[in-house]
């Protein structure tokens, strides 16, 4: 039996459950705070999300699993890019 959700959460849930969120997620933070002790909490705090995604999602299926799996590599990616762009605009506006 498929529960029922209210609109909002349904959009909401649709959003999330794509690895371009969780992309600009870990691009946010990287260009925003860096690779500081706060950064890396909040990346701590996500990839555990990450884990809480998966296993919402139950067994993977041969068609959604590589979409399923690529947020988490996403995530960690993106902020590595994100504060390497940080960086680089830092140094060249100084």
């Amino acid at each position: 039996m498929e529960s029922i959700r209210p609109p909002w959460l349904a959009a909401t849930l649709r959003r999330v459950d794509h690895w371009i969120s969780w992309g600009v997620a870990g691009l946010a933070i990287g260009l925003a705070l860096g690779a500081n002790s706060v950064a890396v909490w909040l990346v701590a705090i996500g990839m555990f999300a990450f884990l809480a995604y998966l296993s919402a999602h139950g067994p993977a299926r041969r068609a959604t699993e590589g979409a399923l799996f690529a947020a988490g590599p996403v995530f960690m990616v993106a902020w590595i890019v994100g504060f390497i762009i940080r960086g680089i605009v830092s140094e060249t506006l100084l």
